[in-house]
């Protein structure tokens, strides 16, 4: 065994110096004082943002969403339970066709929650459905085998960071029960009823604002799951309290032409678990500040495959409208940046002497409006890492003006550079990585049948 050790050291060690000795390609010496940046979000339009070196662009698709209390989303919904069925003992032999109904989602409130220990602002959303297929010998009991509707409730409260809409947790109850079909409709047999309350740490971030073409992000959170109900039903929840590390990669694959006006250029994000399976996908619109389509492999119980298709949007309309700008929108760490809040009544006049709370990471600021409607502060941007680094930047974080009282938001996209030389140490870390886990597939391959340990 030391043997083989002293080996891949050797290998590792050789692959340090000759990377660090090595030349890097000239977009990755670049700093990022180089590149010009747009503030305004164009709606659908796609954005070039450019370098000096024509190899390099950022092609924003979307920028965060502001969402309100009342914003409604109705999507057409389609359930394949069958790998539920099929990997449930007690349903053993049982058939199921793809279920079908509607899902509506609405903003119930703007809330503050605590977030690894830091005061965040979050939406809470509700989400509810009911679906309805048909299935063939079901277990029924004294009559054994039979036919019938297999029925679904779905309800879903979520929270979503205000600052980039990842996820901290949820809570999610789901109901089945089947229907017999004999010579008359025979009572409901509950398959399971249960609810089930996650959190996630950290947040899971499905989108790294601002959307890029051909970007992509990696996360590890730690998914916990507690269960409650699911007595007496053919299937039971979980007796305990579930924890999961979860690896997730993400891309942004183009552009989509989505049915829905406005959406013509959608931005498909794709989420791949850590063995490259795909695990969901969603054509993002910032037209409706939500997805238009989306197909996930788990909606529920871990074999409940959904796609999800928008047929309405009804935005509501707050009292008070914020609107945020951050100047300059990319930083090096450690600095300070121009920080604009206007908030305007629902007509679009100005509004003098409202109030309220900035939010950047664990930074706070206080702030009200002058006579115009305004509101001017200097924002120190810290030097905090987000979850989703990439080789082009440290960290991109939402900054958030929040009145509370009135339930609005607004939100800007800060993002942190970094240093040119942490820029190349990433890129580097990343490529080592790649090249370091190939050579140690290799050696175990060649030298699996010669070692003894």
């Amino acid at each position: 065994m030391g043997g083989r050790q002293q080996v891949i050291s050797g290998v590792l060690l050789l692959l340090l110096i000759t990377s660090f000795a090595s030349p890097v390609s000239s977009h990755v010496g670049l700093s990022m004082s180089q590149f010009s940046f747009s503030t305004e979000d164009e709606g659908n339009a796609t954005q070039e943002n450019t370098t000096t070196d024509e190899s390099v662009q950022w092609n924003w698709t979307a920028h965060v969403p502001v969402w309100n209390v009342g914003d409604q989303w109705t999507f057409d919904v389609e359930l394949d339970a069958m790998e539920m069925v099929e990997e449930t003992a007690e349903l053993e032999g049982a058939e199921l066709d793809f279920l079908y109904g509607t899902g509506v989602m609405t903003v119930e409130a703007i809330q503050e929650q605590e977030v690894d220990g830091v005061l965040t602002p979050v939406y809470q959303t509700f989400t509810s459905g009911n679906f309805v297929g048909q299935g063939r010998d079901f277990p029924a009991p004294v009559i054994g085998d039979v036919d019938g509707t297999l029925k679904v409730l779905f309800e879903l409260t979520e929270w979503y960071r205000v600052s980039d809409l990842a996820m901290t947790g949820y809570s999610k109850r789901l109901a089945f029960t089947f229907t017999p079909q004999i010579i008359f409709e025979g009572p409901d047999i509950e398959i399971t009823d249960f609810t089930e309350d996650s959190l996630y740490d950290p947040p899971r971030e499905f989108y790294d604002f601002p959307l890029a073409l051909n970007d992509s992000w990696y996360e590890e959170t730690n998914h916990s799951s507690n269960y409650s109900g699911g007595e007496g039903g053919l299937i039971e929840a979980p007796d305990g309290p579930e924890h999961s590390n979860e690896e997730w990669d993400f891309s942004v694959a183009g552009q989509v032409d989505s049915a829905w006006p406005g959406c013509e250029n959608s931005t498909e994000v794709w989420m791949h678990d850590e063995a490259g399976e795909p695990e969901e996908w969603r054509w993002w619109c910032p037209a409706v500040r939500q997805y238009t389509h989306r197909w996930t492999d788990d909606i529920a119980l871990g074999g409940v495959n959904a796609t999800l298709v928008l047929t309405g949007y009804s935005p509501a309309t707050p009292d008070e409208v914020i609107e945020v700008a951050v100047q300059p929108d990319w930083s090096p760490l450690n600095a300070e940046v121009n920080l604009t809040i206007w908030v305007n009544d629902s007509a679009g006049q100005p509004v003098a002497n409202a109030s309220g709370i900035v939010y950047h990471g664990s930074t706070t600021l206080a702030w009200t409006t002058v006579s115009n409607g305004t509101a001017r502060l200097m924002l120190p941007v810290g030097n905090s890492m987000d979850d989703t680094p990439t080789e082009y930047d440290w960290g991109t974080h939402g900054v958030v003006a929040i009145m509370l009282s009135s339930q609005v938001v607004g939100v800007d996209t800060l993002t942190l550079e970094g240093s040119a030389i942490g820029g190349l140490l990433r890129i580097q870390a990343l490529s080592l990585a790649a090249e370091a886990s190939e050579v140690m597939a290799r050696l175990v391959q060649d030298f699996e049948p010669a070692v003894r340990y």
